[in-house]
């Protein structure tokens, strides 16, 4: 559970994630695989990179949703 609370509603059942944060999943996928496939980069190395970036699109972005009315927002600690 999170300490943060849903300005829609008032729960505090959020996790981190977000149409954003998809949107980087699904960018950094659309990348690795022809680093991988095309260009034969070792697909361990682009897997550790694929990790990285996903950490680093968490901590940079910080968005929650709420599990119970689905409202997505900042975390506000910007």
């Amino acid at each position: 559970m999170s300490d943060d609370v849903c300005p829609a509603c008032g729960s505090s059942r959020t996790r981190r994630g977000g149409t954003r944060i998809w949107g980087v999943y699904v960018l950094a996928l659309m990348i690795a695989l022809p680093a991988v496939l095309l260009f034969h980069l070792h697909a361990g190395i682009v897997a550790g990179v694929l990790l990285a970036v996903i950490v680093a699109s968490h901590l940079i972005l910080d968005t929650r949703v709420c599990l119970y009315c689905g409202q997505q927002y900042g975390s506000g600690r910007r």
